[in-house]
C-alpha cells in the first residue's frame, strides 16, 4: 500500500473500536484509512459511502456478504477481520498489507521477469483458490488488488463487489475493471470463479508485459477486444504463457479451475509433496504449499517438455476443440482445458466486432526481400524478377496512384443499433446493457448506397479475386471482399482477424495458427483450414498476385509454383486450424498474413485461370460482390454472413474512373460520397473543400546515392547533399499533402518516421551542407548526375532538387531522364558499372514491417548488378547493418525486434546510406452525409464502418 497520508479535515478519527491514523487512499466505493486496533496491531479500514448502505434488506444482504468474505483462509490474502454495516457509516476491516500495489510497481519499475514473475502467479492463483474454496468470487481481480507484501503477493478486496451488488446498487450491472473483466461480466452473464481466472490471466499478461492484454484505449474498445480478440500476450514466455492462454478462453466452461491451476504452477514449481497431485476443495496443504513458494525468493517455473494439458495451439493436441472435460496429462497432472477456438460470446450491442488494437500486437510485422514500392509515378508491372525470393518491381500508369506493397486493412462493421452505458465509480466499471445514453460517437443508421469513384484497374486483367490482387483498386476491392487471418489497422499495427492465435516455435520457422470457429463463405462453406491452404497454393501459381514473393520461404513453394504440387508441403491443416513452416525463420511472419492473397477461398475457386471466379469472386468479407463490369463499375452488396457482424451499408457501387477531375466534378455535382483524387497534379485548391481528406501512406520518395564510385563515394558528399535540401519546399512541389521524411522507414509504420533519428533530415543545413561539400572535395563547380523517371512528380522533383544543389553547394547537377514506362532500363542503368551520382526513387513496404523497407534497399547481399534484379542500387554495405538485420527478424518480442530495426535504420542514416525525401499521401473527397467514412492505412475508405447519418 502507499505510504498513509495525514487524516483531513472532516475524516473521521475513530470508527468503532478503531482508531485512524492515516488516508491510505479514495476510490469510487469510499475511502481506504491506515488504523490500529484495540491492541495497536494495524488494520485497513474500509469506509464505504453512504449510498452503498441502502435500506434495511440491502445491510443485511450486505452483512451476510461480509460474513462469508470473512471465511477465506489466510493464505497471500489480506483477510477480512470485521465488519459494521448496521452503522450510519458501514464500513469493512482487512488486514494491513505493507507493501506497494502491483499497478504501481508496474508503472514504476515496468513488466516483471524471471522470478519475481513466477512469485507473483503462484501468491495470486494460490490466493484465488483460497478465496473460490470459501465459496467467494472476488470479481475484481486486477494489480490494483494485489499487493506485494515482502512475504509474498498478497490480494485484497475478494468479496467486496459481491457485497455492494448485494445491496441492489448494481443491480442488472457488469462489475469489475474493464481491462480485467470476463466476457460474461461484460455480456451481463452468470458470473462464477471462472471470470476471477480470466482476471488473474490478464493480470499475469500485464504483469509480464507493462500492457494491459486487450488493450487499453477507450472502453467500448478494450470490451469489443475481450468478447471477440485474442490477447496480446507480448513476451509472456513459456511455462507461464499457455497457461495464461487457458485461462482467457472466451468460454467460461473452458477455463481450468483455480485449484487446477495452482496444482500445475506448483507442479512446475516443484512443490507439490506428491507430483501430480489432483486439487481438490478445502485442500489445505496445496494452499500452505502456495503460500510457502510465493514467499520463496529462489521460486521457479521449470517449462514442460509440452504445451499446457489441453492446449490445441499445437497440432495432435490430445483435447478436442471445445471439449469442456478434457483428460488428465500422464502423471496426474490436472489437465487444462483448450484455449480455442471456443464458443463466442453474444457481443455487446452496439459495438463493432473486432475494433483494433491500441498499442501492441501479437507479433508485429516481417522480413522477406521486398518490392520497389509505388514508382515515384507512372510505367507498368515488368514482371516478377528471378533474383531474391521476394523481390520485384510493380509500377503503374502516370499518377499518384499507389503501386507497389501497400498493406491491406480489412475492417470491422458496426453491427447491433443499442449502445453501451459506462458508469465509472472510481475503478470499477458498471456496464448496462440497453439504452443510449453513452457518449459514443453516433453509428449512423443502418441502410443505404454509398457510390464512390476508384481508379481502374493495373495490371490484372480485370481480375479482382485475391490471387492476382496485387495494389491499387484491386487489391481494395479484395480487402472489401475478405477477411484473412490478420489485418493492419489504420495505426499500422497487425491484430488478429481469423486467427485466434498465431504462434510460432522458439526459432520462428514454424508457425501454429488456431482459426475463429464457425465462420463461412457467403455460398455457405465453412472457412477452415482447408480453405486457407487451397488459397494460398492458387495465389502461389499467379504470377501477376503478390503470392510468388510473400510465399516464396513456405517450405514447398517452389513445388506448388512450378506445377509439380497442388499444396505446399509446409503447410498442414488441424482440425481448428493450420501450421506452416518456413525454410527460414521469421519471427514477422504474421505480418505477410494480412495481405489479401493470404487470404481463403472456397472450392469453387478452381485454377488460377477460372475467369469465372476471378471476375465475381465468392468471398468471406464485409461485402460480397453483385455486379462487375470490367472498365466500368463493380457493385458490392452487405454479406449477411460476415464473421465480425454486418455493415450498416446495403450497397457500395464503385465506379471505374481514371480521371480525378472526372471524379471531383462528379463529387461536386452530389453524384457520389467518395471521390478519389489519385494523380492530381495541386491539390491547393481542393484542399481548402470541407469534404477533403488527405493521409501519409506507407511510401517514401528518397534519393539513391550510388555509393560503389564517383562523386558519392564520399559518406560527406551524401551528408551534403541531405543538409542542402529542403524537404519542405520539396513536399508542396508534389501537391502539397505530402509530408518531409525523417527517415527511411515510412511514418505510417509505428515507431518511426518522427524527428530525431537523422539531423540532416530534419532541417536544412546551409553552412554545415557547404562544410561537407569541401570536405568531400566537392567544390564549386562539380558536376553531380541526377538521373529520374519522366513522371509529372519525378520531373518536378529533379528541378527542385537541381535548383536547390546548384544554389546551395555551387554543383552542376546534370539531368538523366528515363521514360516512365522504361523501369528496366531506368534501374539496369543504375545497376551498372557506369553509373554514379544520384538517382531519384520510391519504395514502399511489401507488408507492415521496418525489415521489408530495410533490407531489400540496403542488405549487403542484395547489391544490384547487371546479373541480378536486386534493389540495393545504392551498393551500401555494412557488415554490422547485416547482422542486426538477421537479428531482428529473428527475435521473437515484438519491441526488441522494432528497437533493432531502429537500430539498424539509424546505421543507414548516420552514414546516409540512402537520404530519405518525403513521405507520401492520398487526398480523396468525402460526403458529409456519411460517418466512419475514413482512410484506412492504405489510403483507400473505410467502407466496412461507414454509414449514412
Amino acid at each position: 500500500m502507499p505510504e498513509a497520508a495525514p487524516l483531513r479535515t472532516g475524516d473521521p478519527e475513530q470508527l468503532g473500536p478503531y482508531r485512524l491514523t492515516g488516508l491510505l487512499g479514495e476510490g469510487g466505493q469510499g475511502a481506504v484509512y491506515l488504523g490500529e486496533d484495540a491492541d495497536g496491531g494495524a488494520v485497513a479500514i474500509k469506509l464505504l459511502h453512504a449510498r452503498f448502505s441502502g435500506d434495511p434488506k440491502a445491510r443485511s444482504r450486505f452483512a451476510a456478504e461480509v460474513a462469508v468474505a470473512k471465511r477465506v483462509s489466510p493464505f497471500c490474502t489480506a483477510p477480512v477481520l470485521d465488519s459494521d454495516v448496521e452503522g450510519d457509516r458501514p464500513y469493512i476491516v482487512s488486514e494491513f498489507i505493507d507493501g506497494p500495489s502491483l499497478s504501481a510497481v508496474l508503472a514504476d519499475e515496468g513488466p516483471r521477469r524471471g522470478t519475481d514473475l513466477d512469485r507473483l502467479a503462484i501468491g495470486t492463483m494460490t490466493a484465488l483458490a483460497a478465496i473460490h474454496q470459501a465459496g467467494v468470487v472476488h470479481r475484481d481481480f486486477k494489480p490494483g488488488n494485489v499487493l506485494l507484501a515482502p512475504d509474498g503477493p498478497r490480494v485484497i478486496d475478494f468479496g467486496i463487489a459481491r457485497a455492494l451488488d448485494a445491496t441492489g446498487t448494481m443491480s442488472s450491472v457488469a462489475v469489475g475493471t474493464p481491462a480485467y473483466m470476463a466476457p460474461e461480466q461484460i455480456s451481463g452473464n452468470q458470473v462464477g470463479p471462472a471470470a476471477d481466472v480470466w482476471s488473474w490471466g490478464s493480470t499475469m499478461a500485464y504483469a509480464a508485459n507493462g500492457r494491459p492484454a486487450f488493450g487499453q484505449d477507450s472502453i467500448p474498445a478494450v470490451m469489443n477486444r475481450i468478447l471477440n480478440l485474442p490477447p496480446d500476450l507480448g513476451g509472456l514466455q513459456e511455462p507461464l504463457r499457455g497457461l495464461v492462454l487457458a485461462c482467457l478462453a472466451k468460454n467460461p466452461a473452458l477455463r481450468p479451475a483455480s485449484q487446477q491451476v495452482l496444482a500445475h504452477l506448483l507442479s512446475l514449481a516443484g512443490s507439490l509433496r506428491r507430483p501430480g497431485l489432483a486439487a481438490a476443495p478445502g485442500d489445505a496443504e496445496m494452499l500452505t504449499k502456495g503460500a510457502e513458494t510465493a514467499a520463496a525468493e529462489s521460486a521457479r517455473l521449470r517449462a514442460a517438455p509440452t504445451p499446457p494439458p489441453g492446449s490445441s495451439a499445437h497440432p495432435g493436441a490430445s483435447t478436442p476443440p471445445g471439449s469442456a472435460h478434457p483428460p488428465a496429462r500422464p502423471g496426474g497432472l490436472p489437465a487444462l482445458p483448450a484455449p480455442g477456438p471456443v464458443p463466442q460470446p453474444r457481443g455487446v450491442p452496439g459495438q463493432p466486432a473486432a475494433l483494433g488494437w491500441p498499442g501492441a500486437h501479437p507479433l508485429p510485422a516481417g522480413p522477406q526481400p521486398g518490392r520497389p514500392g509505388p514508382g515515384p509515378a507512372g510505367g507498368t508491372w515488368p514482371g516478377r524478377p528471378a533474383g531474391p525470393p521476394g523481390s520485384g518491381g510493380e509500377f503503374t500508369e502516370p499518377s499518384r496512384r499507389r503501386r507497389g506493397r501497400p498493406r491491406t486493412r480489412v475492417l470491422a462493421g458496426a453491427g447491433g443499433a443499442a449502445l453501451v452505458a459506462l458508469v465509472l465509480v472510481g475503478t470499477v466499471i458498471l456496464t448496462r446493457i440497453g439504452g443510449d445514453e453513452g457518449s459514443d460517437p453516433p453509428t449512423g443508421r443502418t441502410g443505404g448506397t454509398l457510390t464512390m469513384t476508384a481508379p481502374d484497374l493495373l495490371g490484372s486483367g480485370d481480375r479482382i479475386d485475391p490471387s492476382h490482387s496485387l495494389s491499387g483498386t484491386e487489391r481494395f476491392l479484395s480487402k472489401q471482399l475478405y477477411t484473412g487471418l490478420t489485418a493492419v489497422g489504420t495505426d499500422g499495427r497487425i491484430r488478429n482477424m481469423l486467427a485466434t492465435e498465431i504462434r510460432p516455435e522458439e526459432s520462428c520457422r514454424e508457425w501454429h495458427i488456431v482459426l475463429r470457429d464457425g465462420t463461412k463463405f457467403s455460398d455457405g462453406t465453412p472457412v477452415d483450414g482447408e480453405a486457407f491452404a487451397r488459397g494460398w497454393a492458387r495465389a502461389a501459381v499467379a504470377p501477376e498476385g503478390a503470392g510468388p514473393y510473400l510465399m516464396s520461404d513456405i517450405e514447398g513453394f517452389d513445388a506448388v509454383s512450378s506445377g509439380d504440387a497442388d499444396a505446399f508441403s509446409g503447410v498442414k491443416t488441424t482440425p481448428n486450424g493450420l501450421s506452416v513452416r518456413l525454410t527460414s525463420p521469421n519471427c514477422d511472419f504474421p505480418a505477410r498474413l494480412a495481405d489479401p492473397v493470404f487470404a481463403p477461398l472456397p472450392p469453387s475457386a478452381g485454377e488460377p485461370d477460372n475467369e469465372a471466379f476471378n471476375r465475381d469472386p465468392i468471398g468471406n468479407g464485409p461485402f460480397r460482390v453483385e455486379s462487375y463490369t470490367p472498365g466500368k463499375q463493380a457493385v458490392l452488396v452487405r454479406n449477411e454472413s460476415w464473421a465480425f457482424g454486418q455493415t450498416k451499408l446495403d450497397r457500395v457501387e464503385i465506379r471505374l474512373v481514371p480521371d480525378t477531375a472526372v471524379s471531383r466534378a462528379l463529387f461536386q455535382a452530389d453524384d457520389i460520397g467518395w471521390g478519389h483524387l489519385n494523380g492530381i497534379d495541386d491539390l491547393g485548391s481542393v484542399s481548402r473543400d470541407p469534404s477533403f481528406v488527405s493521409r501519409t501512406v506507407p511510401f517514401v520518395r528518397m534519393l539513391v546515392p550510388l555509393t560503389a564510385r564517383g562523386p558519392m563515394e564520399s559518406p560527406e558528399a551524401r551528408l551534403a547533399v541531405s543538409y542542402a535540401l529542403d524537404r519542405t519546399a520539396l513536399a508542396r512541389l508534389t501537391g502539397g499533402i505530402d509530408q518531409p521524411a525523417h527517415g527511411l522507414v515510412p511514418r505510417a509504420l509505428p515507431g518511426f518516421g518522427e524527428p530525431g533519428t537523422c539531423a540532416s533530415c530534419d532541417a536544412a543545413n546551409v553552412e554545415r551542407a557547404k562544410q561537407l561539400a569541401a570536405d568531400a572535395d566537392l567544390g564549386s563547380g562539380a558536376t553531380v548526375r541526377l538521373s529520374y523517371r519522366t513522371s509529372t512528380d519525378e520531373q518536378k522533383l529533379a528541378e527542385g532538387i537541381k535548383a536547390r544543389l546548384e544554389s546551395v553547394l555551387g554543383w552542376k547537377i546534370e539531368l538523366k531522364a528515363t521514360p516512365v514506362e522504361d523501369f528496366t532500363e531506368f534501374r539496369d542503368g543504375l545497376a551498372s558499372d557506369e553509373a554514379s551520382g544520384l538517382a531519384l526513387f520510391a519504395w514502399g513496404p511489401d507488408y507492415a514491417s521496418p525489415y521489408t523497407m530495410l533490407w531489400p534497399l540496403l542488405g549487403g547481399t542484395l547489391v544490384a548488378t547487371d546479373d541480378n534484379e536486386y534493389y540495393n542500387l545504392s551498393g551500401w554495405e555494412n557488415d554490422r547493418f547485416d547482422e542486426v538485420m538477421g537479428q531482428a527478424v529473428r527475435t521473437t518480442s515484438g519491441r526488441e525486434r522494432t528497437d533493432l530495426y531502429k537500430q539498424a535504420e539509424k546505421m543507414a542514416l548516420d552514414d546516409m546510406a540512402l537520404i530519405p525525401l518525403i513521405d507520401e499521401a492520398r487526398a480523396a473527397l468525402a460526403s458529409e452525409k456519411y460517418v466512419h467514412l475514413e482512410m484506412d492505412y492504405d489510403g483507400d475508405p473505410t467502407l466496412a464502418t461507414a454509414a449514412l447519418k
